[in-house]
């Protein structure tokens, strides 16, 4: 298949658009606080289940372990990035996000698999942190940096154990059992004190159906964005394809313009030239930083 960079575009086009509907959820009522939305997606892996005719086998002690381990990672991600869009703008936070997410992928890789850096490393180390100096130059607090940085770490984190899981167990086998840890883990936050009040208290509020529906809708519209991604693994060079998942920041950015400019109650965003271009050129940094590392 010749058009799997047409996949890629596709893919990160439509992450771009998830990323901007959480910050939707998580700032316009949809749920009332980031852990109920956490809560919500790690229990939408439920669907998960669906693999089951197609060759799951009870896990070993290490399959279960590193399951647990991602899931962990990950529902602590997704809700510190939760946090962060919710006082800050996706087309600020996601490449920082992602760029930490990377350094911390590379650096897991070298201690986990005990892989040497690749030479290149310190330009695009280099690169990146530029860029994300730049871009958190805007309205970073101390509070919203401490969330973006550790959602970048932990997504890096659970990228390098998902990597382990499958070097120790079926594609099939990991996919599905990394799941159910993530409903597990969902469900675990109930023993939170406070938390499970919360859940409790959404849950009885009004527009029940439709906001399951909104919150399903955007998963699934995710579940598309990586179908693609997947294809154009399969099909395409794995290098560019995690060099170009940086073109997501370019559509964050498009999207900033678009979304504010039309519907300005709905999508806060900074849009004048001269912060235009502050974000342009930090974005640009963010990308090039990528492709160094990546290829």
């Amino acid at each position: 298949m010749n058009n799997w960079l047409l996949f890629v575009i596709v893919g990160q086009f439509l992450n771009a658009a998830v990323v901007l509907i959480d910050r939707f959820i998580v700032t316009k009522g949809v749920v009332s606080k980031p852990i109920v939305y956490t809560f919500y997606v790690g229990l939408l892996s439920i669907f998960a289940l669906v693999a089951l005719p197609f060759g799951v086998t009870l896990p070993t002690t290490t399959t279960i372990f590193l399951s647990l381990g991602i899931a962990v990672s990950f529902i602590i991600s997704i809700f510190m990035l939760y946090e962060s869009l919710r006082t800050s703008n996706p087309s600020e936070v996601v490449p920082v996000v992602g760029g930490i997410a990377a350094l911390s992928a590379f650096v897991s890789s070298t201690l986990i698999f005990k892989i040497a850096l690749p030479g290149h490393f310190l330009i695009g180390f280099v690169i990146l942190v530029m860029g994300m100096l730049l871009i958190s130059h805007f309205k970073f607090t101390k509070h919203s940096f401490f969330f973006l940085s550790g959602a970048g770490v932990f997504f890096g984190l659970s990228t390098v154990l998902t990597k382990l899981l499958l070097t120790n167990d079926t594609f099939i086998n990991g996919f599905f059992w990394s799941r159910i840890a993530n409903v597990v883990v969902a469900l675990l936050l109930l023993c939170i004190p406070g938390v499970c009040a919360t859940i409790g208290a959404d849950l009885d509020r009004p527009n029940k159906s439709h906001k399951t529906l909104f919150v399903i809708g955007n998963k699934m519209l995710g579940a598309l964005a990586f179908f693609c991604i997947l294809l154009a693994i399969k099909y395409g060079d794995v290098s560019i394809v995690n060099a170009l998942s940086a073109v997501q920041y370019i559509f964050l950015l498009i999207f900033a313009i678009f979304f504010s400019r039309l519907m300005p109650e709905y999508f806060e965003e900074t849009v004048h030239r001269h912060e235009f271009l502050h974000k342009s050129l930090a974005t640009a940094l963010i990308v090039i930083g990528f492709f160094i590392l990546f290829i």
